[in-house]
């Protein structure tokens, strides 16, 4: 195998491009250049398992540094695919004081019941592979998934878990857009986003008192209709100056004030309200997961040891790049960026922070891992078997569970909506 041949394939995944893509273009360029099988044998057995290597000595690395001390863990899960057929599900859990990822688990949705267990498998396997590791876990920080919670609940009590507030906002904001659509009702929009606010102010306000939480975000049903005292026994007022701005007050009694209280006042909501993250969120790991998305694209499908190379591809790079500080210019100020956030619909722009340059020097290890490997197992043969050893508790493809068919039984059975009689 030439080394050109190795570098090319292996710095193809190791950017996460498309090889298919990058092969077509070398054809468009009248180029040779090697095969899409020499491509997939490279990857199986060189890539993949020095991403693995790279990936593990990483892990160990941020593990011993851990040490003893308490974790506060953010975790989080993903879907290969859109919608609810996912191939996919992975779970990672994030160190939220140093925002490094420690460790992602990669599940195939034939490993569970169905593809919406895949992310409490996930939460499953990642906690005991730490604990398994010596790591001291105090609070996990999660979104509220009811499988996750039960989990912890019932698994877990010497353990915090506490819910991310961006991903209950999230919800709440939806159910009063929602609301707001309904006939008559359009009075609530206006406050959708101070009522969004007013969460993020409860959850950092109120530090652990249960009881302080849910007095605080239920005063808001008050504030709406322009009544600022009386709230509660543990919050009797609301704590903002004199109003001078002409406010669009609802009505209490009224249809757009009853379609507010009841999002807001909801059983569901109000009973998880006590358990949101006074400190840490897991803003960090939405970040994370726009890195997934250039290794591993949900448009395109990649067999289980590809994903899982991928994964940890995204995971190294997240870590090298995560915390970088702010640029400045030649002046020493600090550079932003303007944007309109998808979700402001062109209504709003904001300022981001420019951030220093992407460095990449997790790739030259990966590199070098390769070109190692590539010596101490110099042809496909000892370098496939090595490979398969690590690969031996690989999950069976999803087609095994189908039912086997010929592939001629149905071409002859094919017929067409279209064909006309001859």
């Amino acid at each position: 195998m030439p080394w050109g041949n190795l570098l090319c394939a292996s710095s193809i995944l190791l950017s996460g491009g498309c090889a298919s893509q990058v092969l077509r273009m070398f054809k468009f360029m009248k180029m040779p250049i090697f095969s899409m099988d020499t491509f997939i044998n490279i990857q199986r057995c060189y890539t993949v398992p020095s991403c693995l290597k790279v990936w593990h000595e990483h892990q160990s690395s941020l593990l011993e540094r851990v040490g003893e001390n308490p974790l506060v863990l953010g975790g989080d899960g993903r879907c290969d695919t859109p919608g609810h057929c996912a191939k996919y599900g992975t779970y990672t859990l994030m160190d939220l004081r140093d925002r490094r990822i420690l460790d992602i688990q990669l599940v195939q949705s034939n490993e569970v019941k169905n593809s919406h267990h895949m992310e409490l498998e996930g939460l499953k396997r990642g906690l005991s592979f730490l604990e398994e590791k010596g790591c001291s876990i105090k609070e996990v920080i999660t979104d509220r998934h009811v499988s996750v919670k039960k989990y912890m609940r019932e698994q877990h009590k010497d353990k915090e878990h506490y819910f991310d507030v961006w991903h209950v906002t999230k919800g709440v904001g939806k159910k009063l857009e929602a609301a707001a659509k309904k006939p008559g009702c359009a009075a609530v929009r206006p406050w959708i986003k101070s009522t969004t606010n007013h969460m993020y102010w409860v959850a950092a306000s109120c530090k652990d008192d249960p009881d302080l939480k849910v007095d605080k975000w239920l005063s808001v049903i008050n504030h709406v209709a322009n009544k600022h005292e009386g709230h509660s026994s543990k919050f009797k007022q609301c704590e903002h100056g004199p109003l001078t701005e002409e406010r669009l007050w609802l009505k209490e009694g009224s249809k757009p004030y009853k379609a507010f209280m009841e999002v807001v006042s909801s059983g569901y909501l109000v009973r998880d309200l006590p358990n949101l993250s006074p400190v840490y969120q897991t803003f960090a790991l939405e970040v994370f997961h726009s890195v997934v998305n250039h290794f591993a694209p949900k448009n395109t499908h990649y067999f289980y040891a590809a994903m899982m190379a991928r994964m940890f591809l995204a995971a190294l790079h997240f870590n090298e790049n995560g915390n970088r500080e702010q640029a400045t210019d030649q002046v020493g100020n600090s550079r932003w960026k303007m944007m309109y956030p998808k979700s402001k619909k062109g209504e709003e722009a904001v300022v981001k922070p420019v951030k220093q340059q992407v460095t990449f020097n997790y790739a030259e290890d990966l590199q070098r891992a390769v070109i190692e490997r590539r010596k101490a197992l110099p042809n496909y043969t000892s370098a496939r078997k090595d490979a398969d050893k690590q690969f031996h508790r690989t999950p069976l493809p999803l087609t095994k569970s189908f039912k086997p068919v010929v592939k001629k039984d149905l071409v002859t059975q094919q017929k067409s909506r279209f064909l006309m009689p001859k």
